[in-house]
């Protein structure tokens, strides 16, 4: 009987800055006692090795937070401890996010020698005006730099950026996303600015005072650009923000666009997995400081896990497949609340049906949203 597939994602928090924009569970701190924390990340392990048994691993990912602040001695004695409780696959994808200000060819060298296989390096412009109203703390000769030495160690890599910046245009988005894939990467992950609670964007948003935001229209035309424009140039549109080369879609993000089995380790991280065959959602204690106390204590437990009920289960999953463009089934929905929906987007040229199967249609593509709501009240 072959072991069911796990992903992990380990999350580690603290960054050297806040960038304004971002709402992760990220906190900025000047350094941390590692060997410290690594205790508790291994006992966490330990402790969902006593929950899960069995399983191969499929995809492994450090992401955060700035996972690249970490010493290659932490990665290793996580990806260690992770083989000893289950399996490392033959094909396991590991990857490891990276800002360009924490990139050495050292660290790097040595990351890459310990078994990380991939690397996301958040660049997210290559301009540094733009740089610096996004808070972040490189430039864009040293987001190249930073790029360079991944590429010298790493066939498998990722770089982020995000448009519908202020005062962006589509021309300038056109112009930089040249530039953006004349760097080679295999995999890109292109993602339009959006002003999310909790930020120091949002709190200037509210009072007027985030001038510059393109309209509605003009992020409209630059997603069309960005499909066009990736498609040209061998890039495979395989979710909604991102786009790879043959053989380069990111393995770990597909489990959870799949809704596979997936444990989220460190403070804020979730998981979703499936044990005695029921499925349940988890949740780490979000506060960096209370989630470490709490994992070392001689009681420790598991994050708390609720069971998801079979409606929450048929939206998550539909909303997820949706992000990947995965035609939907007809037969898990009520046919008689779906029949007036479907009609409904047929008629606006959204989608389509085919062999009892639901399928987007490019113009849906650009309002997932709206189809999700309208279907999710179909079950």
């Amino acid at each position: 009987m072959s072991k069911s597939s796990l992903a992990i994602y380990i999350h580690w928090p603290f960054c050297s800055i806040k960038c304004p924009y971002c709402d992760f569970n990220s906190y900025k701190r000047e350094s941390t006692n590692q060997s410290y924390w690594l205790k508790a990340y291994l006992k966490a392990l330990e402790l969902w090795s006593s929950r899960l048994g069995e399983r191969e691993i499929s995809s492994i990912f450090f992401g955060g937070g700035t996972p690249s602040l970490l010493e290659p001695d932490f990665v290793d004695m996580v990806l260690q401890k992770s083989d000893s409780l289950w399996t490392i696959n033959n094909d396991c994808e590991i990857t490891i996010e990276a800002n360009p200000n924490s990139v050495s060819t050292r660290k790097f060298k040595l990351f890459s020698d310990i078994g990380i296989n991939r690397v996301s390096v958040g660049v997210q412009a290559l301009n540094n005006k733009d740089l610096d109203n996004l808070g972040r703390d490189h430039s864009k000769k040293k987001a190249i730099e930073a790029i360079e030495i991944v590429k010298s160690f790493f066939k498998n890599y990722n770089l982020d950026f995000i448009y519908g910046r202020q005062y962006q245009s589509s021309d300038d988005w056109k112009d930089e996303l040249l530039q953006i894939i004349s760097l080679g990467a295999p995999h890109l992950s292109l993602y339009q600015l959006t002003i999310e609670e909790n930020t120091y964007f949002h709190k200037l948003f509210k009072r007027g005072l985030l001038k510059g935001i393109p309209t509605h229209k003009t992020v409209s035309d630059m997603f069309e650009i960005t499909k066009k424009l990736c498609k040209n140039n061998g890039y495979k549109q395989y979710e909604t923000s991102n786009f790879a080369r043959k053989g380069f879609n990111c393995k770990h993000n597909i489990s959870y666009w799949q809704y596979n089995d997936y444990i989220g380790v460190g403070p804020g991280a979730h998981g979703r997995v499936t044990m005695s065959g029921k499925r349940y959602a988890t949740e780490e204690e979000r506060s960096p400081d209370i989630w470490v106390k709490k994992t070392v204590s001689l009681d420790s437990t598991t994050p708390k896990t609720i069971p998801i009920e079979n409606r929450v289960f048929l939206e998550e999953r539909l909303i997820m497949n949706l992000r990947i463009y995965k035609n939907i089934p007809v037969s898990i929905f009520d046919y008689e609340k779906l029949s007036p929906v479907v009609l409904d987007l047929e008629k606006n040229k959204l989608i389509k049906s085919k062999e009892n199967e639901i399928i987007i249609r490019e113009k849906g593509k650009r309002v997932l949203d709206y189809i999700a709501r309208s279907l999710i009240d179909c079950f």
